[in-house]
């Protein structure tokens, strides 16, 4: 479920449920009419049906207020993510030319490898294989700036681009945790689940009237199918429609790479 839900084509999971949400209204309204003397009075069932409804918007909204908050987390990463690199990237003036230009060169590699890896997470092997590149290349910066600050341990310079590279280092752990973490599937499926119930008891609510407006229930179900997309997409990191913008980190590494 939560490879559908996050992972699958972001047109999968409205088509889906615009078909599921459909066909909760028409069977019902279909085949309810026979069961018209089994269901319970107008007032028992108009206070059921409105908790139904008022529950699953409750739900809804907590899970959107979720993937919002998530999705304003990921945005404020690369941002701090491509300042970490761009406050290493200056205070590699503190080491020696030659090991300068080594670590600059290193870190401008791995910078545009942690953005190959946000531009395809859809593609797993290359989204694996950047990663792996990018962690052995902060590997290969920490023993060079470990090395260095050793020779030269009473240098403040080089202690605080050892300072910069642990927080590049950081947030780019906090970025893989944002990119895998999602509201949790259950919480998405109570409210798929729900919002079924209350379309269902539409349908009933249409039987026991003879009548369906057409219109105003095609309306009513796209309009459930837009929102509940709109809050797993907000939970699709760069896979989706809606995706965190990572132009701080392009214009970090255009910078890098003139300046190299």
């Amino acid at each position: 479920m939560t490879q559908l839900i996050f992972s699958s084509n972001p047109w999968v999971l409205p088509a889906l449920m615009l078909v599921v949400l459909s066909l909760s209204i028409e069977v019902p309204y279909r085949f309810g009419r026979s069961l018209a003397h089994y269901m319970p009075k107008a007032d028992p069932f108009n206070a059921i049906q409105a908790g139904l409804l008022t529950l699953a918007a409750f739900v809804l909204a907590l899970s959107f207020n979720q993937a919002s908050g998530r999705f304003d987390t990921r945005r404020a990463l690369v941002v701090r993510e491509a300042n970490a690199i761009g406050t290493t990237w200056l205070r590699a003036d503190q080491l020696e030319s030659t090991q300068s230009k080594r670590f600059r060169r290193i870190l401008t590699d791995y910078t545009a490898a942690r953005l190959r890896a946000y531009e395809t997470p859809r593609d797993p092997e290359l989204y694996r294989k950047t990663i792996d590149q990018s962690n052995k290349e902060q590997t290969e910066l920490w023993k060079m700036l470990s090395s260095s600050l050793h020779a030269h341990q009473s240098t403040l310079g080089i202690s605080l681009l050892m300072q910069s590279l642990n927080d590049t280092i950081d947030l780019s752990s906090e970025q893989l945790q944002a990119l895998t973490s999602h509201v949790p599937t259950a919480v998405l499926v109570l409210t798929l689940a729900l919002v079924t119930l209350g379309t269902l008891s539409l349908g009933l609510r249409f039987a026991m009237d003879q009548s369906r407006p057409a219109i105003l229930s095609a309306i009513y179900v796209i309009a459930y199918v837009l929102v509940i997309n709109m809050m797993v997409d907000y939970d699709r990191p760069n896979t989706g429609f809606v995706s965190v913008t990572l132009t701080p980190l392009k214009l970090q590494l255009e910078s890098m790479q003139r300046s190299r």
